[in-house]
């Protein structure tokens, strides 16, 4: 069961890193087409940009949430399994690495310290960390290498 809730959390919270990337992906792409003063096709079908701004920075706040929870229910089937709350899986550090980085653009987006293009810009490259971690991880894993 615990093992259920640890993969559920952490794919959902993918999935809410996914939507902060596209709601990221469509403000910046919204933004240059207000700035360039060219209104493209795209345009009118898109959400405001401070809709946009808002969607991004729940679906960082969910995600982040989500792969909190993933992580400690990982640590806790960890410990029941090899008796240790830490071990040196190259998934754990990268969890946790992703772990900070949302964290850190979860709580200056909060703190009002970076709003609109910056925090798109910065949900856009923290999925990419997002599919380094997953597949880099999951396919050096499935090679057989221990590093990453």
């Amino acid at each position: 069961m615990l093992l259920f809730v640890h993969i559920t959390c952490v794919l959902l919270s993918y999935a809410a890193f996914l939507l902060a990337f596209y709601s990221g992906l469509l403000f910046l792409l919204q933004e240059r087409q207000l700035k360039h003063k060219r209104m493209g096709v795209l345009f009118h079908r898109l959400p405001a940009l401070d809709t946009l701004d808002r969607v991004n920075v729940r679906a960082i706040g969910w995600g982040f949430a989500l792969l909190s929870v993933g992580i400690l229910v990982g640590a806790i089937i960890g410990r029941r399994a090899t008796g240790q709350w830490w071990n040196n899986d190259p998934k754990v550090y990268g969890t946790v690495m992703l772990w900070s980085v949302y964290l850190l653009l979860w709580l200056l987006r909060v703190r009002s310290a970076l709003r609109g293009r910056k925090v798109a810009v910065l949900s856009v490259l923290g999925f990419g960390l997002v599919l380094v971690i997953w597949l880099g991880v999951n396919h050096a894993l499935l090679l057989g290498t221990k590093a990453l």
